[in-house]
């Protein structure tokens, strides 16, 4: 039996898909020199050989990527969209804005210079800030009838127009930003290291190299034999043996005959009383020197705690805007905080951490303290597999359905599109999702697999249509593109530094974190928390990362109508 592969892959589009994701994804992965394309770009350059060698794709396999990639962007950016205008937010709100209309202006610039059309502006802004939502924001623009196609053209023809230019720009823009990333501090004298140990220890952030744990808690039991504590409250005790009432929260069970009492601060202690206390080996010690309490004693109904993990989404307006010390979550409730996650970036878990509405926090604990805690942080996102499909279908169909409207202003049609309905559907739900979050359930593993999934059936999508003319792009086009590339990932960073260093006064380590967020790099991300030797510049990212993700969407769809 002789099998003809060349012919079995142009007779099966979705054998051709799932081979560029696996080769995508090899690619992708290596390494050279700490440097890496990553998986996006892996994928791009194996559609492209297939797409020279014309092997085709279905357009509704491209379009459902599309869909769910920037539905997801949406659903994500939501709960931040609000956040970015508390505490930093105005000067990241005011540095993403500065830093799309450089980068748009400069584009547009380049466009007109060298009479770039704008279908290859469109890709070379795409490609240059490796920005897929600018890339989605122009093709839909095209595909959606917002764009006049010029005569002798065709949609088919400008969208492969965008996807060469992406495609040329693409490797600088990935590459490229990472180098210069990683040697700007030096040439700029700036110490990254010491400007994030000086906003750490302005914010009360701990370093990375500084130990920030909490020892963990023991349960004991103990019983009440001193006739002076009878008839007198939790905190009349604590009070009286110099103990703040927080630390009620380590009694968390009080157990008085044979009947089980959550105490409180109002309790009224009796002779014989019962209670079990989870606290660390130090807080124990000092419990032993308080009068009125036997040495350990054993009691199944107290000692048998229910500890659990609560994944917790913030969404109380008490809880917003504090830093974690203020919140207490051991020292008043007496839970453990492992991890705290904005926009898919993990946050540096430190007293000083500002907490915003939708960041989500691995919390373990005893049961009943954790009840308390998520009373007061939201509400608990229970595990479960399932996803809230009802809610994500209407999303799509809501934004599809926006995307469709039109305003007629003189003889020009002005509308989204489905990439801005999609965008604006995906935003209303994600932040109707963080201040409900019983609405729209989405695990994490379900919102990463519509988001990577989408991205990748889109970009198979965008390196085949590219494939069949990026030879002859390379040869006529290719290098004055690749130069306005270089131009255009460089100098929006090197302008944006010195107006968020001069004009908006931010921190460096913060700011080039802010920077590599507006330039939506999370690769780039990793090169400036690597020299700065902390987690401080995710902060920065996560402040300027989502608001960006949409305003890049919205330049991509006007610069290719232009």
């Amino acid at each position: 039996m002789i099998i003809d592969l060349a012919q079995l892959f142009h007779n099966n589009s979705l054998l051709v898909v799932f081979t560029i994701i696996a080769f995508g994804y090899l690619i992708g992965n290596i390494k050279i020199a700490r440097f890496e394309i990553g998986v996006t770009g892996g994928v791009l350059l194996c559609a492209l050989v297939f797409g020279h060698y014309n092997f085709q794709l279905d357009p509704i396999v491209q379009s459902l990527g599309f869909t769910l990639f920037i539905y997801s962007v949406g659903w994500q950016a939501g709960p931040q969209i609000l956040n970015v205008l508390r505490l930093d937010g105005p000067r990241y709100l005011v540095l993403t804005l500065f830093m799309t209309a450089v980068s748009f202006s400069l584009v547009f610039g380049l466009a007109a210079v060298i009479d770039l059309p704008s279908s290859y502006a469109a890709g070379l802004m795409a490609g240059s800030l490796t920005s897929t939502p600018t890339l989605v924001g122009a093709q839909n623009a095209v595909t959606s009838g917002l764009v006049r196609v010029p005569e002798g053209a065709t949609a088919r023809s400008l969208i492969e127009n965008i996807s060469v230019a992406y495609a040329i720009t693409y490797i600088f823009g990935t590459v490229g930003l990472l180098m210069v990333v990683r040697i700007l501090p030096s040439i700029l004298r700036v110490d990254l290291v010491a400007a994030a140990l000086q906003f750490s220890k302005e914010r009360g952030i701990k370093s990375d190299r500084e130990k920030y744990r909490v020892k963990r808690p023991i349960l004991r039991a103990y019983a009440v034999d001193d006739p002076d504590l009878a008839g007198k409250t939790f905190d009349e005790i604590l009070s009286r043996h110099g103990a703040q009432s927080a630390n009620l929260r380590a009694f968390y069970r009080l157990k008085r005959g044979s009947e089980l009492i959550e105490p409180r601060s109002d309790t009224i202690v009796e002779m014989g009383d019962k209670v079990a206390v989870f606290a660390t080996p130090e807080e124990h010690a000092e419990a032993h020197k308080l009068p009125g309490l036997t040495a350990d004693i054993l009691d199944e109904d107290l000692i048998d705690a229910e500890i659990d993990v609560a994944e917790i989404v913030i969404t109380n307006p008490a809880s917003v805007g504090k830093p974690l010390a203020e919140i207490g979550i051991y020292d008043k409730f007496g839970c453990f905080l492992s991890s705290l996650t904005r926009s898919q970036i993990q946050m540096p878990v430190s007293p000083g951490t500002v907490v915003q509405r939708g960041d989500v926090m691995i919390v373990s604990g005893e049961r009943l303290a954790l009840d308390r805690l998520i009373a007061h942080l939201g509400a608990e996102d229970r595990k479960a597999v399932e996803t809230d499909l009802l809610t994500f279908a209407a999303g799509i169909v809501a934004g599809l359905i926006i995307g469709q409207i039109t305003v007629k202003i003189g003889s020009i049609d002005i509308g989204l599109g489905n990439a801005g309905g999609l965008l604006l559907s995906g935003i209303c739900v994600g932040f109707l999702r963080a201040n409900r979050p019983t609405f729209g359930r989405m695990p994490a593993a379900a919102r990463f697999i519509f988001m990577e999934l989408g991205l990748l059936l889109f970009m198979v999508g965008v390196g085949l249509n590219a494939g069949g003319g990026i030879v002859g792009a390379l040869a006529s086009l290719g290098p004055i593109l690749f130069a306005c590339g270089v131009v255009v990932t460089c100098v929006p960073l090197l302008v944006g530094y010195a107006f968020g260093r001069f004009a908006l006064n931010m921190n460096p380590a913060l700011l080039f974190g802010a920077l590599t967020g507006a330039m939506t790099s999370t690769p780039a991300l990793g090169i400036v928390q690597q020299a700065a030797k902390s987690t401080v510049p995710a902060l920065g990212y996560a402040g300027t990362y989502a608001l960006a993700n949409v305003l890049l969407t919205l330049a991509g769809t006007a610069i290719v109508m232009l």
